[in-house]
């Protein structure tokens, strides 16, 4: 079916269930979710793309009764989205633009209160938050059980294994941890945990049941009583090693599907911000509970940050040999496209040990395609590297042992004032921040301002956040922190050592060119004086920035320093894991010292 057809058929399929008790239901709202609020979601629960067309990793569609549809994306993929809506039903709005009328908002303009959505895409706290927008949700049967006729299953890869090695503890001991902590907080009704991520980091295993996250579907059950844990999960590819771990820690598993039944037949407590209504008949009834996990796997155990270590030695070697290529290729005159570019540096890294896949989607912009925030070349848009302006290439890995990602902007050929401008003002607001030393109980949203000064003294800014989290070989998006100038929940948490964080400013001139340099920081302790107990980031990424693109002018002493001692950082740490005498004096070219020349 095309857009159009699916869109028609779905408002077909609503009008046949709309006569509920109360009044018709006259909207489908489709969210980018899953039952275990996943970002890169498994094929299965992919619903909003199927019906959309619009393939981006953020997105909120509604069909009505009325004939009408619209999707709300963020300032990412405005362009992305205008474009693959082009010709549908949908109307885009741009959420975020003061303009944009919310989704509660368009509906109520036109006379429809009443709405549903698939139970296992939508959350008991989504639930209440159309409540309070004045919207009722209404169950109903999943739509695309019907429409999407060649829907796929629910995923079941192998699960395996995650060393204690690289995790700093085993099994036992967090799941200790859990029952002290739940005891102490007086829980006496059972709980659930849905988040895959802390399943993950929890019972030390990993699965590949989602694209790029190294993670398993299922459900962790807890019952105080007793003291037992339940896993529910698809039992069939436990791997041998992952049900003797289990089975010695003392949980018990059960099929992924039983995980609802087990609630019902319990006074289960649901976290409202994770647990979808496929899992409780009445969100207005359901005990809560706030997982604390979130917070522990966020502090990484020293085990973890030298694992982070060891996946950015494997990372920068390869990195190494790419933009030694690169520049050969362009010197040659040979052709290098962005998907060409994408499938030789995914190539380089599978030949790293350790190697699982790419943490997301490389994004290999060239030229005006870098001022697309996430884009992602297809074979439609895929272009010729040309040897003038910028290539964006923002990319990472899953590591046995850590998550990478990296960002670097990269001189094809000549360049305009402007863009040597703008690579300079990112440039150094990427170095201010890394740089920073701030007092413990500093958050998200006071780091901020340092990557964001001098842009802003220029006339720049972006519309993304500075820094995120990163899973150690877990999600490469990690919670509950963030650095980024809106006041939400996750820039108001507190820094704490072990904490991972991106530095990833960036400036997108709209039809031209962009630029972003991205590294990934430890935060660790960096001293105490009679003000109280200081903290700093460790630089954990190695890979050199292409100083081709520098206004020199435009560098103060210490910012030239701090290149300097990075690079020497950079070229001590890989240059004895490189076996190729190129990728050697390719290497030492492109971390040789800036002279401080300017007096």
């Amino acid at each position: 079916m095309t857009i159009s057809q699916r869109v028609e058929a779905l408002g077909q399929w609503l009008a046949s269930h709309a006569g509920a008790e109360g009044g018709a239901v006259e909207a489908y709202i489709v969210p980018t979710a899953d039952p275990h609020n996943d970002e890169y979601i498994p094929v299965r629960w992919q619903c909003r793309q199927w019906l959309t067309g619009f393939d981006g990793s953020a997105g909120l569609a509604v069909v009505t009764t009325r004939g009408t549809a619209a999707l709300w994306t963020d300032s990412r993929y405005w362009l992305q989205a205008a474009t693959q809506l082009d010709g549908t039903p949908f109307a885009l709005m741009r959420e975020g633009n003061p303009d944009t009328p919310t989704m509660a908002q368009w509906l109520k303009a036109q006379g429809i209160t009443r709405v549903s959505a698939p139970a296992d895409m939508v959350t008991l706290a989504d639930v209440a938050a159309l409540s309070a927008d004045g919207l009722e949700y209404v169950a109903l049967p999943d739509a695309f059980d019907t429409l999407w006729t060649d829907r796929p299953a629910v995923p079941a890869e192998p699960i395996v294994v995650q060393p204690a090695t690289y995790a700093g503890a085993t099994m036992q001991q967090k799941l200790e941890r859990l029952r002290q902590h739940l005891s102490k907080s007086g829980m006496t009704d059972a709980c659930l945990f849905t988040d895959l991520a802390d399943l993950a980091w929890l019972l030390n295993l990993r699965g590949a049941d989602a694209a790029y996250n190294p993670v398993f579907v299922g459900y962790l059950g807890y019952e105080p009583a007793t003291g037992r844990f339940t896993l529910f999960t698809h039992t069939s590819t436990l791997t041998a090693e992952a049900s003797a771990q289990l089975h010695e820690g003392g949980v018990a598993v059960q099929p992924y599907e039983a995980a609802a039944p087990w609630v019902a037949t319990h006074t289960t407590r649901l976290d409202p911000s994770q647990a979808t209504m496929s899992l409780c008949a009445d969100p207005r009834q359901q005990p809560t509970f706030s997982s604390p996990l979130e917070g522990w796997r966020a502090i990484k155990t020293e085990a973890e940050a030298e694992g982070f270590r060891q996946a950015m030695l494997r990372d920068g070697v390869a990195m190494v040999q790419f933009l030694r290529w690169l520049d050969e290729q362009q010197a040659a005159g040979n052709e290098v496209t962005e998907i060409s570019a994408d499938e030789k540096l995914t190539a380089l890294r599978a030949q790293q040990p350790g190697y699982c896949e790419l943490s997301f989607p490389t994004i290999a912009a060239c030229g005006a395609h870098g001022a697309i925030v996430h884009y992602e070349a297809t074979p439609r848009t895929n272009v010729r590297l040309t040897p003038h302006g910028l290539l964006l290439l923002d990319s990472g890995a899953q590591y046995d042992c850590g998550t990478t990602d990296l960002t670097r902007t990269i001189v094809l050929g000549n360049l305009t004032a402007e863009e040597r401008r703008v690579y300079t003002l990112v440039l150094k607001g990427h170095l201010r921040l890394a740089h920073l030393q701030f007092p413990e109980g500093t958050t998200g949203l006071q780091l901020d301002l340092a990557a964001r000064q001098d842009m802003w003294a220029a006339g720049y800014d972006f519309g993304h956040g500075t820094g995120h989290g990163v899973g150690s070989h877990l999600c490469v998006h990690e919670g509950p922190h963030q650095i980024r100038k809106n006041v939400r929940p996750c820039t108001l948490i507190p820094f704490e050592p072990g904490m991972t964080i991106t530095d990833e400013p960036g400036i997108y001139v709209e039809g031209r060119f962009g630029v972003r340099i991205e590294n990934t920081l430890l935060c660790v302790p960096s001293r105490e004086t009679d003000f109280g107990r200081f903290l700093r980031f460790e630089t954990l990424t190695l890979c050199p920035y292409d100083l081709r693109a520098v206004e020199r002018d435009m560098l103060s002493p210490d910012e030239v320093e701090q290149i300097n001692a990075y690079h020497m950082v950079v070229r001590r740490r890989l240059m004895p894991l490189l076996t190729d005498e190129a990728d050697k004096i390719w290497l030492a070219r492109a971390t040789a010292s800036i002279e401080d020349d300017r007096g």
